[in-house]
Formats: C-alpha cells, sequence, structure tokens
C-alpha cells in the first residue's frame, strides 16, 4: 500500500460505518499492538491539526489585510498536507508490523456485533406469589431485580435460590440471562446447560437460544451454530432468528 491508509482517518473523524466502526474498536481493545499503533496516529493528527490552525489563522490574517488573493491556495494546501502525513507515517508502520492495517481493513463483521444485535434479555414470563417460604420470597425479589435491570444484584438473589432449589428451571433461565448481562458468559452457559440436561421443562427452546448467544459472545460459532442448527430442525420458536444468526455467521 503505497498511499495512507483511509480507515484510520476514517475512524478518527468518525467517518466509518458501524459494522467496520466496531470491527476496529474490537481490534484496539484487544490487540495492544493496535492500540499503540492507533494512539500513534492520534498523536499524528493532533500535531497535524495544531500546526493547521496556526497556518489557518497566518492565511486569514493576510487575506484579510489585503495581501494578494493567490495567498488563498496556502490555505488549500493545509488539507492536503493531512494526507502527506498520513502516507508517510502509514508506510512506516506497514514496515514496521507487517502490514497489521490491512488486517483492519480486511476484517468481517465480528461475533461481537452479531450478538449485539440478536441478544435481548427474555421477558419475564412466570408468575411467583411471594409465599411464607424465605425461597419463595428471595425468589420474587430476584425477578423484580431482573425486571428493573438490576442484573447484579438478581444475580445474588439467584443464586440464593438455586443453592436451596437447584431445579428451578425457571431460576437457572433468568439467573443465566443475568449472568450475561454482567458479562460472566462462561457461568451462563452452565446455568443454560443445567435447562438442557433436564430435559423436562418448558425452558429447553430459550436456553438452547441463550446459550448459542454465549458461543457467539466468547467466539466459539462452531458450538453455536450446532444448536442453532437444531432450533431450526426442531421448528422450534427461534427458528427465523436462528435461521438469520446462521447466515450472519456464514
Amino acid at each position: 500500500m503505497n498511499n495512507y491508509n483511509p480507515k484510520v482517518d476514517d475512524y478518527i473523524n468518525k467517518e466509518l460505518g458501524e459494522v467496520e466502526m466496531l470491527n476496529f474498536e474490537q481490534l484496539i481493545a484487544t490487540d495492544t499492538q493496535v492500540e499503540s499503533e492507533f494512539q500513534l496516529y492520534k498523536q499524528i493528527n493532533h500535531a497535524i491539526l495544531e500546526e493547521d490552525v496556526m497556518m489557518l489563522r497566518g492565511s486569514l490574517d493576510e487575506i484579510y489585510t489585503g495581501i494578494s488573493v493567490s495567498k488563498q491556495k496556502d490555505i488549500a494546501s493545509i488539507f492536503t498536507k493531512r494526507k502527506l502525513y498520513y502516507a508517510a507515517a502509514s508506510l512506516a508502520l506497514l514496515v514496521a508490523t507487517g502490514g497489521v492495517i490491512r488486517q483492519i481493513t480486511k476484517t468481517e463483521p465480528g461475533t461481537d456485533s452479531i450478538y449485539s444485535k440478536y441478544f435481548v434479555p427474555y421477558d419475564v414470563s412466570v408468575s411467583y406469589r411471594s409465599g411464607n417460604e424465605e425461597i419463595d420470597r428471595l425468589l420474587v425479589n430476584a425477578l423484580e431485580k431482573y425486571e428493573d435491570h438490576d442484573y447484579q444484584n438478581a444475580v445474588l438473589l439467584f443464586e440464593k435460590v438455586l443453592e436451596k432449589r437447584s431445579n428451578d428451571m425457571a431460576a437457572n433461565l433468568y439467573s443465566g440471562i443475568s449472568l450475561m448481562e454482567t458479562e460472566k458468559y462462561q457461568k451462563a452457559s452452565k446455568s443454560f446447560q443445567n435447562i438442557i440436561t433436564n430435559n423436562n421443562n418448558l425452558f429447553i427452546e430459550q436456553a438452547k437460544w441463550y446459550l448459542a448467544m454465549c458461543y457467539i459472545k466468547t467466539h466459539n460459532t462452531s458450538k453455536a451454530e450446532e444448536i442453532l442448527k437444531e432450533l431450526v430442525v426442531d421448528e422450534s420458536y427461534y427458528k427465523k432468528l436462528a435461521q438469520k444468526v446462521l447466515k450472519d455467521l456464514n
């Protein structure tokens, strides 16, 4: 690549599409080398901006004081100079890193963006009365926290419920989703697997769907695809959504 990389410039100027923006930010967050290179670009950009401002002020002063109109050409040169700086910086970075920036431009829509597109917390579809038993009160409180999107406290309450009533499949389901909302995907997966293994409850399809979402978020696409295909073959409630996710994954 002989010219500057436009993706970096576009990102800095907020001109990337949503998917490209997510891909770039994912690389910055997970790859220290890419992050350090991006910081270098920002420093270059900042330095150029400072010089641009000074040159622009000078050019405007000259215009207003009646100096030759030809001096206005200096203003246009300010904006083309930015690309020359990026060309030099991009070339130096490519030599040093073996083309890491090219990796950014070729990145396909990632699993994180697919997860964000399809993950929605399951509505509370069960009703419990707050009975006399402590376990019932805990469960009602946990569901209330869940509905209020207070997932941290919901997790704590669901854990107390499951310590005493591990076969409560609804508690397993909502506990798993609360764990997903707090980014504890491995623990969430175990909750859904408990439901599927039980194989005698009303939440198996939901458990499979959210387990597939966990696998997608943790980049285990092969397992996710396996479960999604089951949802399609079984003519489940999630069939159409599963087909869409499979299409996006492929």
